[in-house]
């Protein structure tokens, strides 16, 4: 039997099916790299490996692939395992006991599908948090941010949870955060906070006047230190430290994700136990930044804190 008859269509096929992918842009996807991974923008790629113990990602249109955690969705919303640590730089910071949340309280949006519970869409600028902020009565409330025009929908349980003015420089803050209509909770006359401030490019809203808590605490207000975590990649280098003639690398160590993922696992673990202990956050706090790609793209900018506006809720099920 005379196979070249064969062969010469299955040549035919090969070539016209790879001129097709060609023509279209499209690339083959390499079995190393998950769906999601390839998805997301190459600097956002990080987050996928050094979060991928913690949760998974799961596709939301309009918003792609997003971070669903690993957690009791009974009970879990962001900004809530953690505590409010004040900086003259940056206002009020979100110190995370959980060990996602170096990067999705500081990089990014979450918003609460009603299918798949609360979601995690990656940013490109490290911020102190991104929340909206209201003061009603004697308590401050805190919001997560939606990504940029969206309509948040409705969050089970209000999109804010409250915490008494004098209590914000607390690390066992979790122990007085409540949502709206808590029995003995009065939020009177809310009014929005608008502290937003600008640095290194980045605008955020700082939150509540450190003033204003200190009359709430009746003193005042000591501030705290922001500060890499060691061994972090994302680190600044100083100028001053980098020699004329840098030596070169060595040939051996651990891979951006696993510096990023040890020092996450450190600042998780201090911070937890800054919650047990109580009492007012230490002089210095540490938090980790994702490193910076090579080239980022124009788009990444600037992160401005958003308000919930019109548009259509982001559905699972589309």
């Amino acid at each position: 039997m005379n196979h070249r008859p064969v062969r010469k269509l299955l040549a035919i096929v090969i070539f016209a099916t790879t001129l097709s992918c060609a023509s279209s842009g499209y690339a083959p996807q390499t079995p190393s790299m998950p769906a999601a991974r390839e998805a997301l923008r190459p600097e956002f790629r990080l987050f996928y490996d050094a979060l991928q113990d913690y949760g998974d990602w799961t596709l939301i249109e309009p918003y792609g692939f997003v971070f669903r955690p690993r957690v009791d969705f009974a009970t879990f919303r962001p900004y809530q395992d953690g505590f409010w640590a004040p900086s003259d730089p940056w206002g009020w910071v979100w110190i995370s006991a959980e060990p996602f949340g170096w990067a999705t309280y500081h990089y990014g949006y979450w918003f609460y599908d009603r299918f798949q519970g609360w979601v995690w869409t990656p940013g490109a600028n490290w911020g102190p948090a991104w929340v909206n902020w209201e003061v009603a009565g004697g308590y401050a409330g805190w919001a997560a941010l939606p990504p940029p025009g969206m309509n948040p929908g409705s969050v089970p349980g209000g999109a804010y949870v409250y915490a008494p003015l004098s209590r914000l420089g607390a690390t066992d803050l979790r122990s007085d955060i409540v949502k709206a209509g808590a029995p003995g909770v009065a939020l009177e006359n809310p009014q929005r906070v608008e502290n937003v401030v600008e640095k290194d490019g980045v605008s955020f809203n700082a939150g509540p006047s450190f003033a204003m808590v200190e009359r709430a605490r009746g003193g005042p207000l000591p501030r705290v230190k922001i500060e890499e975590a060691p061994g972090s990649p994302g680190a600044p280098v100083r100028k001053e430290a980098v020699p004329s003639a840098a030596p070169s690398a060595p040939a051996s160590g651990p891979s951006p994700v696993q510096a990023t993922r040890a020092a996450a696992s450190t600042v998780t673990r201090e911070a937890r136990q800054l919650m047990e202990q109580g009492g007012h956050a230490p002089a210095k706090v540490q938090v980790v930044h994702a490193p910076k790609p090579a080239e980022e793209p124009p788009a990444a900018a600037k992160q401005p804190p958003q308000k919930p506006q019109k548009g259509a809720p982001a559905d699972s099920t589309h």
